[in-house]
């Protein structure tokens, strides 16, 4: 609740700046040096200041909404690390700066706006849909707030609002500009071209040992061997833990018996349904059908449209009203009820063409029955199992240790940083890979680390790290089979720019473009009405930002498929369009950037006026020791 006052209160403006106002100390100018002020006032800015109780909480708040999306705690070194201290400082920086100039401006707001302003504020709508007066003064006290300390926040942000809007309100972004950005994102272009790759040209021959050892003589930087380091990891999820669960045959078949609707399909029937005004006009319709009129006849004769009548092919739950569900699922196929006492009105049901419900013996849902018995067991485990692993870390015990005492098995590998093993294989497959190796290579040996907990079934994963092999230089013996696949990688990148070049040079002497594509063995293709940053069927988008820096006309080229190809193209056709035609978003994003730079400018010159000073000392007292756990 406290963060949806604080959206209406107090960080609105702030989070409208966030977007230009990543401003560092450096350029604020904020003095370390802080005297003659009270114990409890963190940093001033003109005639406004930040007291330290009011920075703690806003610090604490950010801290939590960080450590909710990551999943995990934050130390205090590593918010300083991120300059989250630095980031909240300059954000109520920013506010109290604005605020100290919208006081010396003498801007103000009426009582009835900000009462208005508060009233339709949606974050204190009730459940009527409208303002609550009851449900804003709960959320004030549960909060903390006085009403008229919420209604001077509110005042605040309404005149910083004002203040903000007067200085961007009315950037117009010029014609010519809007014309270039139209011409730009609009302009069209129609190319030939074709895919060069290393399988249209002969592979090159082995090297010698003579050269092979050159080339790694001279590249022997890329062979280094990188880091590895051995990592133990034990996985806690239900699956792991549900194999080990034993189900008797007993169980299953309870299972089973207490849920046989849900193994198989249920039965379905086609049902139509007339809807009476009153009970006279159905009991002569009724009377009308036993005597052997088709209920057809009735619904052409009321002039009822289809969609009036069909309830569909359904299932029992499917129908809403249940005495009308009761009635189609005791009639025979094709039979008419009499009148029933439906929600809406008297009605008389129609069934159809009835599909049977079926259901699958025990012996074919059986073991899917004893898994999901066994993966039930395993979740409610669990927690006791994470329990006792948490202990056995408290005490001291080593992954190793715990994994036999609480009967999971401890994976062990050697791995570099992208879950390589020293061969070159994958590491096996673990939950929340990269967060372990991220992790892993962020720690020490024999450290204690903070499970990672999985969002997906909440389970829970550890790891420490049991040794570490530190980079070295591989001998040309170890990396041999690597050196000759870069060798043979490089020789056909060579290949390739050399047959490119040719191509070029070909058509530069006058050639087709179309003709020397043909007798190099390559396939010609066209591509019409290109577009800037669009996608086209067929069209590799590797050759889109090359086309558009070509002139009509010209050949170009470019890189392929990773690199490991070419593409040779030639512009046809350029074709620019009116400049009546915008892209809107642009435009407004382009506006935007240009509020964004004013304000910037706006706000580095008043702090230059306002003088900011920070008590350095509350502040590292603050972010040093205050950190969610």
């Amino acid at each position: 609740m406290l963060e949806t006052l604080r959206k209406s209160a107090s960080g609105i403006v702030a989070k409208i700046l966030m977007s230009l106002l990543i401003l560092s100390f450096a350029v604020w100018g904020i003095a370390d040096v802080f005297r003659g002020f009270g114990s409890q006032t963190l940093a001033t800015i003109g005639d406004s200041e930040i007291t330290v109780p009011e920075f703690r909480q806003l610090y604490q708040e950010r801290l939590q909404q960080i450590s909710q999306q990551i999943k995990r705690g934050i130390t205090p070194d590593q918010a300083r690390a991120l300059g989250i201290p630095d980031q909240l400082l300059n954000e109520q920086l920013a506010e109290a700066a604005l605020n100290d100039q919208a006081n010396a401006l003498g801007l103000a707001l009426s009582d009835a706006e900000i009462a208005r302003r508060v009233q339709s504020n949606p974050a204190f709508f009730g459940p009527g849909g409208s303002f609550d007066p009851n449900y804003f003064a709960q959320l004030l006290r549960s909060n903390g707030f006085t009403e008229a300390r919420f209604v001077d926040a509110e005042r605040r942000l309404a005149l910083r609002q004002q203040l903000i809007q007067s200085l961007g309100g009315g950037i117009e972004v010029p014609k010519v500009l809007k014309d270039a950005i139209a011409r730009y994102e609009s302009e069209e272009r129609s190319v030939n071209y074709a895919l060069l790759s290393p399988t249209a040209l002969p592979a090159p021959a082995d090297p010698s040992e003579e050269e092979l050892r050159k080339f790694f003589d001279e590249r022997q930087v890329a062979f280094r061997a990188p880091e590895y380091r051995k990592i133990g990891v034990l996985v806690l999820t239900p699956e792991a833990l549900a194999t080990a669960e034993s189900v008797t045959d007993a169980e299953v078949e309870a299972a089973y018996n207490a849920n046989v609707s849900s193994y198989g399909t249920l039965e379905k029937r086609v049902v139509q349904q007339i809807v009476f005004p009153n009970e006279e006009e159905a009991k002569a319709a009724a009377d009308r059908i036993t005597a052997g009129t088709p209920f057809a006849d009735i619904v052409a004769e009321r002039k009822l449209a289809p969609k009036d009548v069909d309830l569909g092919d359904v299932t029992r739950g499917d129908i809403f009203d249940k005495a009308v569900a009761d009635a189609a699922f005791s009639l025979a196929p094709n039979g008419t009820s009499g009148v029933i006492a439906g929600r809406f009105g008297p009605v008389i049901v129609h069934v159809g063409a009835v599909t049977p419900g079926t259901t699958k013996p025990l012996a074919e849902v059986a073991n899917d029955i004893r898994s999901q018995l066994q993966l039930d067991a395993g979740r409610r485990l669990m927690l006791t199992k994470y329990d006792q692993i948490e202990d056995e870390r408290a005490g001291g015990a080593q992954l190793g240790e715990i994994a036999g005492k609480v009967s999971l098995p401890l994976q062990s590998f050697d791995t570099n940083i992208q879950g390589q093993m020293p061969d070159g294989a994958s590491i096996p497959a673990i939950p929340s890979r990269s967060d372990v190796l991220r992790g892993a290579f962020a720690a020490d040996v024999g450290t204690e680390n903070d499970p990672i907990q999985l969002p997906q079934n909440g389970g829970y994963v550890w790891y420490e790290v049991e040794g570490v092999t530190a980079p070295r230089d591989r001998t040309f013996e170890e990396a041999r089979a690597q050196v000759l696949d870069r060798w043979k990688q490089d020789k056909a990148a060579e290949a390739l720019d050399k047959k490119v070049e040719e191509i070029k040079a070909r058509i530069a002497a006058g050639e087709a473009f179309d003709k020397v594509v043909t007798e190099s063995g390559l396939e010609l293709r066209a591509a019409n009405g290109l577009r800037r940053g669009r996608t086209a069927d067929g069209v590799p988008q590797d050759i889109l930002n090359a086309v558009f820096e070509t002139p009509e006309g010209s050949v170009g080229s470019t890189l392929a498929e990773g690199g490991d190809s070419r593409l040779l193209f030639q512009v046809l056709r350029v074709a620019v369009p009116d400049a009546g035609t915008q892209n809107d978003k642009l435009v407004a994003d382009v506006r935007q950037s240009f509020e964004n730079d004013l304000m910037t400018e706006y706000l580095v010159d008043l702090q230059g006026q306002l003088g900011a000073r920070i008590n350095r000392a509350a502040l590292d007292q603050i972010v040093g020791t205050d950190a969610v756990n």
